[in-house]
């Protein structure tokens, strides 16, 4: 009884958030096109030497990101899962003057010795780590599974989701963790589809067969809602700028590892043939250096 009380609670929450943003198309006008800037980083810090890069990177943010975030694993994959790493990079990124997001890794949970205990220190350190900043983002979360978020921006639509890479640690879990994420992902794009302009998905996971239980179903979810989407992740360490999807709707943008690139900015506009415009800030090579891929 309580778990429905609640899920009404929730729902009718988002039920009033899909008023204010209709609302705010009719009465901010121009406010409601303005672009959306914002940071991603993935799979740092890695290496010793990152631990110094990163807290650089974070200081070095411009000034003008909305907020912030990281899309997973915040180790190497052959480093133990210590609560000291969890507790470490959470320091790390707390320093960050935009609010962070963040999102589960492989590194950091399923492909851990003890799953559960890692997700325990994930829990513990970066569960609603937004909080740690006071800020104007009407971010929601789902009940099902709170590190699964959502808020609307000027008309655009961002998700985070639970999608990791590695291994299948448990597939009961694997199998329900993905009809969550797309229940998620249906819930937000009923209540507010019709409102914004364009939606972007966070997760950690380079889409593999593995995960086809979620993308093939939303694929055509895509299809339907037929405005600008764009699936940014981690995973694969090099930047990925493709449309691998059957929906063309959906640019999928893999991140840079952090250990060597900066954070990316996107810019999300209100221009459908551009609506996602993104600076690696990386320098330009010298005459004879072949850029980084």
């Amino acid at each position: 009884m309580m778990t429905n009380i609640l899920q009404a609670g929730a729902f009718l929450a988002l039920t009033i958030a899909v008023s204010a943003v209709a609302q705010g198309q009719s009465t901010a006008g121009q406010l409601a096109h303005d672009p959306v800037i914002f940071y991603a980083m993935g799979d740092v810090p890695y290496a010793p030497h990152e631990d110094v890069l990163l807290p650089q990177q974070v200081a070095e943010l411009p000034q003008d990101a909305e907020f912030v975030v990281h899309v997973g694993d915040i180790k190497g994959g052959a480093a133990p899962c210590d609560e000291a790493v969890y507790v470490k990079v959470a320091g790390m990124l707390r320093q960050a003057t935009a609010p962070v997001f963040i999102i589960p890794g492989d590194n950091e949970w399923n492909d851990c010795t003890n799953p559960a205990e890692a997700w325990e220190f994930w829990d513990k350190h970066f569960m609603r780590f937004d909080q740690h900043w006071q800020h104007r983002l009407p971010v929601f979360r789902q009940l099902e599974r709170e590190e699964n978020f959502s808020f609307v921006k000027n008309r655009v639509l961002f998700i985070g989701l639970n999608i990791v890479g590695g291994l299948i640690h448990d597939p009961a879990e694997w199998k329900q963790r993905h009809a969550d994420d797309l229940q998620w992902t249906r819930r937000n794009l009923s209540l507010f589809g019709a409102d914004v302009s364009s939606m972007v998905i966070f997760g950690h996971a380079k889409p593999a067969p593995k995960h086809n239980d979620f993308f093939k179903p939303f694929n055509k979810d895509a299809q339907d809602f037929g405005k600008p989407i764009l699936y940014l992740h981690g995973d694969g360490h090099v930047w990925i700028h493709d449309r691998p999807f059957a929906a063309k709707n959906i640019l999928r943008v893999q991140v840079d590892q952090g250990g060597i690139a900066p954070p990316l900015q996107v810019k999300v506009t209100g221009d459908l043939a551009n609506p996602f415009q993104f600076d690696r800030r990386q320098p330009a090579p010298t005459p004879g250096q072949e850029p980084k891929p």
